[in-house]
């Protein structure tokens, strides 16, 4: 299924990069001299790819040395994804609230025009949907390849507590995608009834 696939292949780009950076990682660390201090050795080894790998892996201490250091903190990777987006992708509400105190674009937009409000919708991530929330991103926001909304991802993965936490701060479950299709459309089709029930009963 075409939405599948698409959802599917968020998450493989994103593998992809921590493969990749845990490698150009481990090459800067094997050539800094044994004389430097541990505190030295962490905030004098952050690259972009590092910073973008602590972000994805939920490592706030190393995310905190890159910001003290400098760091562009809406500065995007080879796929165009913020350090914002990468820790909301795996839940990590801790550093979603630390990059957003330091600056982060909360409504910055991928290639796709994801936002990390989408990211975090696709897994059971209450805590970073919650802060994402309240610091202003747009529920209604949508892709523009599928005009899918962060409730209809959320739909879509069985994501209950996120979906009722979206509606309850504004999203419209009425928005229908480029194929006319609805949050309770992406939710039947997956077969989460729990999601069908909860759409169906603020749609009467």
């Amino acid at each position: 299924m075409k939405k599948l696939v698409t959802l599917t292949s968020v998450a493989l780009m994103i593998v992809s990069l921590a493969c990749q950076s845990t490698g150009k990682k481990n090459k800067q660390e094997e050539s800094q001299s044994v004389h430097k201090t541990a505190e030295q050795a962490v905030t004098e080894s952050i690259n972009m790819p590092a910073y973008f790998q602590a972000a994805l892996e939920g490592d706030l201490d190393k995310v905190k040395a890159a910001i003290g250091s400098g760091i562009d903190i809406n500065a995007m990777d080879e796929n165009q994804h913020s350090a914002l987006m990468l820790a909301a992708y795996n839940g990590h509400h801790h550093i979603v609230s630390v990059l957003l105190e330091n600056g982060a674009e909360i409504d910055a937009v991928d290639g796709m025009n994801r936002t990390a409000l989408m990211f975090a919708s696709t897994g059971p991530f209450t805590q970073a949907v919650d802060v994402l929330i309240q610091a202003g991103a747009n529920v209604n926001a949508t892709d523009n390849e599928e005009q899918w909304t962060p409730v209809m991802m959320a739909a879509s993965e069985g994501q209950l507590e996120v979906v009722k936490l979206l509606v309850a701060n504004g999203a419209d479950l009425s928005m229908v995608d480029v194929d006319g299709e609805s949050s309770l459309d992406f939710a039947q089709s997956k077969g989460h009834q729990e999601v069908v029930a909860y759409i169906q009963s603020q749609q009467k």
